[in-house]
């Protein structure tokens, strides 16, 4: 489900972000739940679905014959693999963007609305590297199968960078070097509310049937309202759009405050302009 540099085109988007995911349990809840998000949007035209691998299935031959679906989604994760390999190198900011702190990170829905107002909160006339470098900062990395499903432990701590990046599918949250300087050069950014922090129920089943062997990785969804102000025309514009941000998190007792993991669902409604 998918933020498409936060333009909000004129229908819902989504996808799942970490194609890896085994189970893929925290998606489910999303798309089978739709609660999230409360407010009515404008209706979307239609539905936007990228391409989900689909992991290696226990019992799966390791000689590769495999059904023609498989292929085809184990073809997908393996050229996402090969782009988390290959994600560019962050410059450190000069000025760095303060952790952070306080009550937020001892509490894993603080910590996940916090996270993601600040995410979203883009102000596209200052350096796209340093918001990058703060979410860095803020990322932490799990072994949890049911979080990073194919993805190696050598390129685990790339996984949050890569969710929120990515632009395999035309989309990220956070927009590619050359749509962020486009969108600074109509003086944009982006201001987020946050408006509710749930726990999925697909995620609550899952640890309560002793599915998640990880005791610090949680899951939340973040519903937030992103405002979008920006220059057009020689004329200020604002457009607004729900968003629902589904993510994981690591925290007590595997580590003593909370972090980011990664973003692995979001979906878009914009909203109507008055």
């Amino acid at each position: 489900m998918t933020m498409r540099a936060l333009t909000f085109p004129p229908r819902l988007r989504r996808r799942g972000v970490t194609a890896f995911v085994l189970g893929l349990l925290v998606a489910a809840a999303v798309v089978l739940g739709g609660h999230v998000v409360t407010r009515t949007p404008e209706p979307p035209a239609h539905a936007v679905v990228s391409p989900v691998a689909i992991p290696l299935r226990e019992g799966r031959s390791p000689t590769g014959s495999a059904s023609q679906p498989e292929a085809s989604g184990n073809t997908v994760a393996a050229a996402q693999l090969d782009r988390i390999r290959h994600l560019p190198p962050i410059s450190p900011p000069t000025k760095a963007a303060p952790l952070i702190t306080g009550d937020p990170t001892t509490q894993p829905d603080l910590f996940a609305a916090e996270f993601v107002r600040r995410l979203l909160t883009q102000d596209f006339g200052t350096p796209r590297d340093g918001h990058l470098a703060w979410v860095q900062s803020e990322s932490a990395s799990t072994n949890e199968p049911l979080v990073v499903g194919l993805v190696p432990a050598d390129l685990r701590d790339r996984l949050a960078l890569f969710s929120i990046t990515d632009n395999g599918d035309g989309s990220a949250l956070v927009p590619p070097a050359g749509a962020w300087q486009a969108l600074a050069a109509r003086a944009a950014y982006d201001t987020a509310t946050v408006d509710q922090v749930i726990e999925p129920l697909a995620w609550r089943n899952a640890v309560a049937a002793g599915r998640v062997s990880d005791p610090g990785v949680t899951c939340r969804i973040v519903a937030v309202t992103v405002t979008r102000h920006e220059r057009v025309n020689d004329r200020d514009r604002t457009t607004k759009s729900s968003v629902s941000v589904t993510l994981n998190l690591e925290g007590p007792p595997t580590r003593p405050t909370w972090a980011f993991v990664a973003a692995v669902d979001v979906t878009i409604l914009p909203m109507a302009t008055p």
